[in-house]
């Protein structure tokens, strides 16, 4: 799920991206940048100069946080579990009778 995630999240800000490109605008990482030109929007009205909002905000760095988070917790884990199970190997870790 975590990758269907990033994965739409790149594809959604590479096309934002391009499209802005168009412009000519380079979109900021924060804050907010203008688009010095009249732009024609969906709704065929005429906007003129219209601001850009970064698309790097609090919920994308928060996101990436959590991931990160979940990510190491997944890792120790495993690591953990792996040193747990390190004596029961080969043939011998098949034929055990131990039920934890």
């Amino acid at each position: 799920m975590t990758e269907l995630y990033l994965s739409f999240l790149l594809m959604y800000h590479g096309a934002l991206t391009m499209l802005l490109g168009v412009y000519g605008v380079l979109p900021p990482y924060f804050g907010t940048s203008r688009i010095l030109a009249n732009v024609v929007g969906l709704d065929l009205n005429n906007h003129p100069n219209p601001s850009v909002t970064a698309s790097f905000s609090l919920p994308f760095y928060l996101g990436f946080l959590s991931i990160g988070l979940i990510a190491t917790s997944l890792i120790v884990n495993d690591i953990v579990g792996k040193r747990k199970t390190r004596e029961k190997r080969g043939v011998g870790a098949i034929f055990t009778t131990d039920s934890e």
